[in-house]
């Protein structure tokens, strides 16, 4: 860890002051935030109406960075955050960058948001939210104070069962391609099992079928749609029982499509407690009380002089 901490041009001393300076901040909140944060039971009902009321509407889950900025300082600022943008899209952790860089007090969790309504964020941040897909970087993007950037983990509806929580029984069907496999015959071998597939009467039938023709099956039990990529999600959705996607892959790789055998679909989520949603509250008023004490500590670690 050591070695790798200064490969990337950290160092020890400073992970250890960012681990020790996370723990005095949650003390801190326990201390100087939580103990004077109220939650009535009537709000928590009048939650909950409202969370009702809003049943289908959409919910983003955030995370951010946040950089302050003063006039002077706006130039340099944005720099910084365009370079860690870049560092995030090359694959950096999303997460480390906010413990690291964010001067939000989301930064100790990663940035998380949570899943929260647009119209709850500054108006800055619900125009870019409102343009982003799942797994989207976006900014950094001025908003009062400095510059954000976003970055959209997931999407859902208020109280709606999410079809990609649905657990599927899939069939992988695959061919394999000798080396130095002419472009013709690769081209005669996808069409055969192509129209191979589409002949299949469903899983029962799909052993025997693709070992007619020399492909594998392997199949696959209780696989979650979200834990796929992007585009096999949408297709497989789509399917009914016994269909298959369009044939996907390469040549190297090799081609193969997915049959769907079986589908559970989710439950609609029946909202969250009275005690969870008590203690949601609680969560939120914590934090936007942090952020004022944050404000506070800036404004006084600030000197004049003339």
């Amino acid at each position: 860890m050591d070695a790798y901490l200064i490969s990337i041009g950290s160092s020890p001393g400073s992970l250890k002051r960012q681990i020790e300076g996370e723990v005095v901040w949650q003390r801190l909140l326990r201390r100087e935030i939580a103990p004077f944060v109220n939650v009535s039971e009537e709000e928590v009902r009048e939650s909950l109406a409202r969370m009702e009321a809003s049943r289908g509407t959409e919910e983003y889950r955030l995370g951010e960075i946040y950089l302050s900025a003063t006039p002077e300082t706006r130039d340099a600022v944005l720099q910084n955050g365009q370079r860690i943008i870049e560092q995030l899209k090359k694959g950096a952790s999303f997460v480390a960058y906010a413990r690291q860089f964010s001067e939000a007090s989301t930064a100790v969790v990663g940035g998380d948001l949570g899943f929260v309504r647009l119209e709850t964020l500054p108006v800055q941040m619900q125009i870019v939210a409102r343009e982003m897909q799942a797994g989207q970087l976006v900014g950094p993007f001025e908003i009062p104070g400095g510059f954000e950037i976003l970055y959209l983990i997931d999407k859902r509806q208020i109280l709606m069962a999410d079809p990609r929580d649905a657990r599927l029984s899939l069939k992988q069907i695959s061919i394999s391609f000798t080396a130095g496999v002419t472009e013709a015959a690769a081209a005669a071998r996808v069409d055969e099992f192509t129209r191979t597939v589409q002949a299949m009467r469903g899983c029962g039938d799909a052993d025997a079928v693709a070992a007619s023709i020399g492909a594998e099956v392997v199949a696959n039990d209780q696989i979650l749609v979200r834990s796929l990529p992007e585009q096999l999600q949408s297709a497989l959705l789509q399917l009914q029982l016994g269909e298959t996607t369009p044939p996907f892959g390469s040549v190297s790789d090799g081609v193969r499509v997915l049959m769907l055998c079986g589908r559970d679909d989710p439950v609609a989520d029946t909202g969250p407690t009275l005690e969870q949603m008590m203690e949601q509250l609680e969560n939120e008023r914590i934090s936007k009380r942090a952020q004022r004490y944050l404000r506070d500590l800036r404004n006084d670690a600030y000197i004049e002089y003339n």
